[in-house]
């Protein structure tokens, strides 16, 4: 079975280099006036895969292969990038060449690229639509893993947190777009100078919610900002505090009231917002032609009122009619008042089974009466959820303060003095 998934795989990267080379005419090269940029149109990107998709194969990674298939055609190195999008594929051709400059270590900061390699690379392939889902992702990876698993200590933290922050988005940028770690090293580098403060801000974010879950560990990491001063290997240090723009100093204990009161409420709010939003997933499959049951009724029994008007109006005519017919004597007339009195019954029995088809078009009275439940529930959750956005508008001043002197305090280190 392996062997001959292998050979599949084979045949297909071979089969999608050969489609690329029979189609020159699609591809760009020098892309956006760089010689290093490759360009695979849509109509070539939409062959390949057609091409992949014609091979019944659970195990086979499409992605995979067709970066395979582009490597191969364009005889690239491992270093160089492929970027399968949704419109085409894109190469960058990368000579990785480390800049070790000790005069100027700027030239250093991105791992030695060129930072309008990396400022063409964002614009380009970095989905802003994504950028705040990445950077959360990053934020709660680098948590569970320092904070969660490995209790790291406030020393090790502020000697390593930037290092371990910069790798985790680079192992995530290779898992997203393609292996060329020296590349996506610098990369992660120029991402995070772009949104360091973003990171930080979801890491004292996760750092707060736990604060509010009495996590032990979380409580003496916080403890250390307390400090002020703390003695090492003989020298004094000043520690970050948690420091507020207002000059307020936050300690654990006047965080926790805060904190707990805070995130209770906005957890809270959250969950009665997801609850409500099932019931109204609930609520409109009661719904009848756009309309709500009790409304969908209502327009049916004003057609019913009309057909009923229009019943007992005819009713009356007969009634007349069969007056008449009583006293008539003329035989003309008497057989005029029964032909009228034909038509009569007629249209009225007509009308008394629409009348019917109506009456059975009516919901039942118990899909209303779950529809009232539904939507006094709905109303009821609504008002539990406005009560618990009140409850934290009235705390989110508060908690922005501790969470802004958090953030400087995570991003600071102990100074000696």
């Amino acid at each position: 079975m392996s062997n001959n998934l292998e050979h599949t795989q084979y045949n297909l990267v071979d089969a999608i280099a050969g489609l690329i080379d029979e189609h020159h005419e699609l591809i760009i090269e020098n892309y956006k006036d760089r010689d290093n940029q490759i360009l695979i149109k849509n109509e070539l990107r939409d062959k390949i895969f057609a091409l992949v998709e014609s091979v019944e194969n659970e195990k086979l990674n499409q992605k995979e292969i067709i970066k395979s298939g582009v490597r191969e055609a364009f005889r690239l190195k491992s270093s160089d990038i492929v970027i399968v999008k949704q419109d085409s594929i894109f190469v960058k051709l990368f000579e990785y060449c480390h800049k070790n400059d000790s005069v100027n270590p700027i030239a250093n900061r991105y791992n030695g690229i060129d930072e309008s390699e990396l400022a063409s690379f964002y614009k380009e392939h970095f989905a802003l639509a994504k950028n705040k889902t990445f950077f959360k992702v990053v934020a709660k990876l680098f948590f569970e893993k320092y904070f969660l698993r490995h209790k790291i200590s406030n020393h090790e933290y502020e000697q390593n947190v930037f290092g371990y922050i910069q790798a985790i988005m680079t192992e995530e940028l290779l898992h997203e777009f393609d292996y060329s770690e020296e590349f996506f090293k610098g990369f992660a580098g120029f991402l995070f100078r772009l949104y360091f403060k973003e990171v930080f801000e979801d890491i004292a974010e996760l750092m707060l919610i736990e604060l509010a879950a009495s996590n032990s560990f979380i409580i003496t990491f916080l403890k250390y900002y307390s400090l002020d001063i703390v003695v090492l290997g003989g020298t004094k240090y000043r520690v970050p505090s948690l420091l507020s723009e207002n000059d307020m100093r936050w300690n654990v204990i006047s965080m926790l009231s805060v904190v707990k009161l805070y995130i209770k409420v906005k957890i809270s709010s959250k969950e009665l917002y997801e609850y409500k939003a099932i019931k109204e997933e609930e609520i409109q499959k009661l719904y009848r032609n756009g309309v709500s049951p009790i409304e969908y009724n209502r327009l049916f029994n004003l057609e019913k009122d009309k057909v009923t008007n229009t019943i007992n109006g005819l009713q009356n005519k007969l009634d007349k009619d069969y007056d008449l017919l009583r006293i008539r004597k003329d035989e003309t007339e008497k057989e005029i008042l029964r032909e009228d009195i034909t038509f009569l019954k007629r249209d009225i029995q007509k009308l008394k089974e629409e009348k019917n088809i109506l009456l059975n078009k009516l919901i039942p009275k118990g899909e209303i009466n779950k529809y009232v439940s539904l939507q006094k529930e709905i109303d009821s959750t609504y008002r539990l959820a406005k009560r618990e956005e009140r409850i934290m508008s009235q705390n989110e001043e508060a908690f922005k303060s501790i969470k802004n002197a958090l953030v400087k305090a995570l991003t600071s280190k102990k100074q000696p003095i």
